[in-house]
């Protein structure tokens, strides 16, 4: 629960930066990208497939 509430915290702080992007200081924009791939690692490793998903191809967006 803690990571989601983590997940949550940041995915609000970064609608908010992204509402105000040009007034956003870079040392924020830092803080929360690092934040984001912090929380997105650990969620990744909670969710490992058990069959291998091969990467994306170049040039193609995910839907």
């Amino acid at each position: 629960m803690v990571l989601h509430q983590r997940g949550v915290d940041l995915l609000v702080n970064l609608m908010d930066a992204e509402e105000h992007f040009d007034t956003v200081e870079r040392e924020e924009l830092r803080s929360l990208i690092s934040e984001a791939v912090v929380v997105f690692g650990e969620i990744l490793q909670r969710d490992v497939p058990s069959v291998p998903v091969p990467p994306p191809e170049k040039g193609h967006t995910p839907s």
